[in-house]
């Protein structure tokens, strides 16, 4: 574990253009960053994505985002966290896009070019640092109330598996996974996650 004084040093030196700091958090991070996202796909999706240039993209909004004085290294984790989240949010945006992408976009946006663009631009919009972060925190503050059975089913369906992937995977019933996600939609709304 690196110090809270290396950690902020290092981010204060990025800030200010160093790249040989910005090298050190790069190496530092990276394996760590990969095979979190890596976990986070589904064997599916992780055929038309690779985690890596994931990860390359995390990097990319960390420090153009640090440059412009949008984040703040305080605490001993802060940097470590900050990357987990950013790269937990892009690793679910990259899913989302794929799934969305087995579908045919005509039946969600109507026809015509203008609304795949408009779809499109949605799906490519990032929210500000603290939209995201809140997000994460709220995301896995449900997650803590769901049990271990629970948890995996949705942890699945949110990585892109079917339903009879995910039976077969946990030898359960199909009935019992819809039942889970009827629970959990229904949990969802009381805590307004899904607004």
């Amino acid at each position: 574990m690196y110090s809270m004084t290396e950690s902020k040093i290092l981010a204060e030196l990025s800030r200010g253009g160093d790249q040989e700091a910005a090298r050190k958090i790069v190496d530092r991070y990276l394996d760590r960053l990969v095979a979190l996202a890596q976990r986070r796909l589904s064997p599916k999706v992780a055929r038309r994505v690779d985690p890596e240039d994931i990860v390359q993209s995390v990097f990319r909004t960390f420090f153009t985002r640090l440059q412009a004085g949008q984040f703040q290294i305080a605490e001993q984790d802060d940097l470590c966290k900050l990357l987990m989240r950013i790269t937990v949010y892009k690793t679910l945006r990259q899913v989302h896009h794929h799934q969305a992408a087995k579908r045919d976009p005509r039946q969600e946006t109507g026809s015509g070019h203008e609304k795949q663009e408009q779809l499109q631009d949605l799906l490519d919009r990032e929210p500000d640092p603290e939209t995201a972060v809140i997000f994460v925190d709220q995301l896995e503050t449900f997650l803590g109330k769901l049990g271990s059975e629970e948890r995996k089913i949705l942890e699945m369906r949110l990585q892109g598996y079917s339903n009879e992937e995910i039976a077969k995977e946990l030898k359960i019933y199909d009935r019992k996974i819809r039942r889970v996600i009827e629970r959990v939609r229904g949990m969802a709304e009381v805590e307004g996650l899904g607004q």
